[in-house]
């Protein structure tokens, strides 16, 4: 009589379940994998100048960059940099490894730049001859020139991502609500803000155009004391209009009651908004540096 090889039952239990888990294992991997395409963060990279860096937020959970992450849920990448213009983005975007790694992998790319190639110009002597005789060739050069290295930007971001929403935004009017000054700066912002839907006009698709000017015009608090800078409040209402732009839909904001104070009132709130600019910067810099820096712009 032949002799049967008996296989002992708890081995055969354990290489079952062996087996089993290890076919769960694979059932959950799949479906985590399938679960984290559908709910994982979208990747947002911002670019740009002192506004997308968070400067004029209280602290940094008040940039929108990060409010962007922690309200809005995105993977925020930030690579802008207080005082950026465009020639600066433009070095990020050809040498920057890490910048360009993550544009690559971006669902969404937002661009701030413009800001500081105008504020590059003799703003105090652009005001005056706005003023004065209505001058406003002053911005001209600097306009025409970024104007150049915009199309640039854009055609070097495309490179590396053609498929991210790209979004581009408008600059607000920081002396926005300042007599004299708010309609001279304006005329000057305006000319900057149309390089962007002049490009979008020509170049149909290539980018969604983010309107924070008008988001930020004619509503109070929105601007840090430097009249420069967003405040808290600014950035909260960039974050609402870029997350708006990314999901491609409208933002709906409350209407604004435009009011046209009287003549002392004007001289009120310039003289005011005049005393809270020279105090601000006062706790900057001395006083010596800012009359120099004054009689720099003029002359």
């Amino acid at each position: 009589m032949c002799a049967k090889e008996v296989i002992p039952m708890k081995n055969t239990a354990k290489k079952l379940l062996s087996i089993l888990l290890a076919l769960l294992c694979g059932l959950a991997a799949a479906a985590g994998a399938e679960a984290g395409t559908e709910t994982g963060k979208r990747k947002f990279v911002l670019l740009g100048d002192s506004i997308p860096a968070g400067e004029g937020a209280s602290e940094p959970s008040k940039a929108h960059a990060r409010l962007l992450a922690d309200e809005y849920g995105y993977d925020v990448s930030n690579f802008a940099v207080g005082g950026h213009k465009a020639d600066d983005l433009l070095a990020i975007l050809a040498e920057n490894s890490d910048a360009r790694a993550a544009i690559g992998a971006a669902d969404i790319i937002s661009v701030s730049i413009g800001g500081n190639d105008l504020l590059a110009t003799n703003v105090i002597t652009m005001v005056l001859r706005m003023l004065v005789n209505k001058n406003t060739s002053a911005v001209d050069g600097p306009i025409n020139a970024f104007r150049e290295k915009f199309a640039r930007i854009i055609s070097e971001i495309r490179a590396l991502n053609g498929n991210a929403t790209l979004i581009v935004q408008t600059l607000y009017n920081s002396m926005q609500g300042v007599p004299l000054v708010e309609g001279a700066y304006g005329t000057a912002l305006a000319k900057l803000n149309r390089i962007y839907t002049d490009y979008l006009a020509e170049n149909p698709g290539a980018y969604i155009v983010a309107d924070v000017y008008g988001a930020f015009e004619g509503r109070e608090g929105l601007i840090y004391p430097d009249k420069l800078h967003p405040s808290d409040a600014g950035h909260a209402m960039i974050a609402q209009v870029l997350a708006a732009a990314a999901e491609g839909r409208q933002l709906a904001l409350d209407p604004v009651e435009s009011v046209d104070p009287n003549a002392l009132r004007k001289i009120v709130i310039f003289f005011r908004a005049a005393v809270d600019y020279i105090r601000y910067w006062l706790t900057q810099i001395s006083l010596w540096q800012l009359l120099k820096n004054i009689v720099n712009f003029i002359f």
